[in-house]
């Protein structure tokens, strides 16, 4: 995870009255509170097939390190190239992998995909 702080940034106005003889100086400091995170999850999705169970494995990494427990992970199906369909939410385990299962209830092709849920 890439992280960027920026710190404090000091103004100095110079005010100058013309035709007065007014000269006057002033100095504020202003502290950021802005933090940047670059955040880059990756899923790979594995499957096993036993009968009409398919078991889905997806790892889950956050700017390619491991991630722990608790990221929930979407997952989708979609039957011979239809439009994708929600069927449950995983979390990942201490190792970052959630895992799904699909029963299968109709012949044909099956895609399934993974998405990472950040709220």
């Amino acid at each position: 995870m890439k992280t960027t702080r920026k710190g404090l940034l000091a103004v100095v106005l110079l005010l100058c009255i013309a035709g007065g003889g007014l000269t006057a100086y002033g100095m504020f400091w202003v502290t950021s509170n802005v933090a940047h995170v670059d955040v880059s999850y990756a899923v790979v999705l594995s499957s096993s097939v036993s009968n009409s169970d398919i078991t889905l494995n997806a790892v889950v990494t956050n700017n390619g390190g491991p991630v722990g427990a608790g990221i929930n992970v979407d997952f989708y199906y979609s039957l011979n190239g239809n439009v994708p369909t929600y069927f449950t939410t995983q979390p990942t385990d201490a190792g970052g992998v959630a895992q799904a299962i699909y029963v299968v209830t109709t012949n044909g092709g099956y895609d399934f995909r993974a998405i990472v849920n950040i709220p």
